[in-house]
């Protein structure tokens, strides 16, 4: 699988870095259960290079928490002219999320050749389970996807998205190395299955990198 060369271009961090930056306060609040689990800013950055390159336009994101991994993808889509959905269910993440895309400003992300666009017109966020959405969300052709939620729902997730994702999609699931038991039904199915090409990066927790064909 062609990877792309992460040094043609160049975005201010600093917006993306406050996100982080909270985190431990966050999670002083009690409010978020047994933690945040942000994505590692190795794997947010690659797949903001990955959009870029690309050109991928329309996107999904399943567990979009607190919307510190929103935020890469958020930058990434902006330069194609791309738009994402991301999905967070959870009260207190909806919340926070909310509040994060509001301070996220996007002088801080890369300007496509589209011009500038307003948060509000690159993401929006979906505060329900994923499944009910997918059901009703028409014909319209997706070309990457990150899946960073339960990982026992990877691959019945991956099922119902599949026959939206166009051909040459990415797919990009976190934490397959830090949660190796969890994850290797979906890994087995994404590995031997001859419709995709599929790849672990040793970066953050482990993320698997599939296309399909």
């Amino acid at each position: 699988m062609d990877v792309p060369v992460l040094t043609s271009k160049i975005m201010d961090l600093s917006a993306i870095s406050r996100l982080y930056a909270k985190e431990e306060g966050l999670l002083k609040t009690g409010q978020f259960g047994r933690g945040l689990w942000p994505v590692d800013m190795s794997i947010g950055q690659y797949m903001m290079w990955l959009i870029q390159f690309y050109g991928l336009k329309r996107g999904i994101e399943v567990g979009a928490g607190v919307g510190m991994s929103t935020s890469w993808l958020v930058a990434g889509f902006q330069y194609t002219g791309g738009k994402v959905t991301s999905f967070e269910y959870f009260p207190p993440k909806v919340r926070e999320w909310e509040k994060n895309m509001e301070r996220f400003t996007l002088k801080n992300a890369l300007v496509g050749k589209h011009g500038a666009r307003n948060v509000q017109e690159v993401v929006e966020l979906v505060p329900a389970e994923f499944t009910r959405w997918v059901k009703h969300s028409g014909r319209e052709k997706i070309d990457f996807v990150f899946f960073d939620q339960r990982k026992s729902d990877y691959l019945p997730h991956l099922e119902l998205i599949l026959p939206k994702l166009k051909k040459g999609a990415f797919i990009c699931a976190d934490n397959v190395l830090s949660h190796p038991d969890a994850s290797q039904v979906y890994l087995d199915f994404v590995r031997k299955n001859k419709r995709f090409e599929s790849a672990c990066l040793e970066i953050g927790a482990g993320l698997e990198v599939t296309r399909v064909w």
